[in-house]
């Protein structure tokens, strides 16, 4: 079996095991659909902007967060559990078996927050079906970015499992907090120091939000620079976690263990 069939199969296996977490699944559609039905609702009331066409195509951006960090708690039990022994007996690659992850992370992140997009089409009239396609390669890119956050988290969690889901939340919080998910760039900076604007403003989950709610719900023509912007803000994230996760599979090829 070429290396190449075995990072396949590995990110098929991965990529199922998502969405064979039923209660995952229940948890993070009922957390969605509630921020997207009744957050949206009641804070639409309370904004002097059209809070439900803002905040509901955010709504994709954060399902596509959560399922992507998800991949970090997969590669977490992999590594307490011992599974990551097994597959590296396998004839692949350390380098191989991390892409497997990013990609199996990537794809189930982009499958659910195309769910939600679904649903969003049926509560939100959409001006530009055909910009939502374009979009999803470069939401794939993001997702695997993100998932590279939770691989970098699996990997410095791998010896201090009980910080795992801390560290998790964590940056969950932050990168949420520091972006125009929930508020404006020009709400956000009333309440920021100065020196964070710009850190909002380039966050990848901001640039996606604004891409979807811009170019798909509000029908303005797509700027290729604006998805470039996504690309590069994206990319580093899954580098760096692509390159925790490599150094703590060959601990365990050297060291056998964690």
């Amino acid at each position: 079996m070429s290396e190449l069939r075995v990072i396949l199969a590995l990110a098929r296996n991965d990529f199922s095991y998502f969405f064979r977490t039923k209660w995952l699944m229940a948890i993070l559609l009922s957390l969605n659909l509630s921020d997207m039905l009744v957050v949206a609702l009641v804070y639409e009331r309370m904004m002097t902007i059209d809070y439900f066409s803002y905040f509901v195509p955010a709504v994709i951006i954060m399902g596509l967060f959560a399922a992507s960090m998800d991949t970090g708690r997969r590669i977490w039990l992999a590594l307490r559990e011992g599974v990551i022994q097994y597959e590296l007996s396998l004839p692949v690659s350390t380098e191989g078996l991390v892409i497997a992850y990013l990609l199996a992370g990537g794809a189930a992140a982009l499958v659910y927050a195309s769910s939600l997009m679904a649903i969003a089409f049926i509560v939100l009239p959409a001006h530009a079906i055909w910009s939502a396609l374009m979009l999803l390669p470069f939401l794939f890119i993001l997702a695997m970015g993100l998932a590279g956050i939770a691989a970098t988290l699996a990997a410095v969690a791998s010896t201090h499992g009980e910080f795992f889901f801390a560290f998790q939340n964590i940056v969950q919080v932050a990168l949420l907090t520091l972006s125009t998910v929930y508020y404006p760039l020009e709400f956000v900076q009333q309440y920021v120091p100065s020196i964070l604007v710009p850190i909002v403003a380039a966050n990848p989950l901001s640039l996606a939000a604004e891409a979807l709610r811009q170019y798909t719900f509000a029908g303005v023509p797509i700027d290729p620079g604006h998805l470039g912007k996504i690309l590069l803000t994206s990319a580093p994230f899954a580098v760096v976690g692509a390159l925790a996760y490599l150094s703590t599979l060959r601990k365990i090829q050297k060291e056998g263990k964690i």
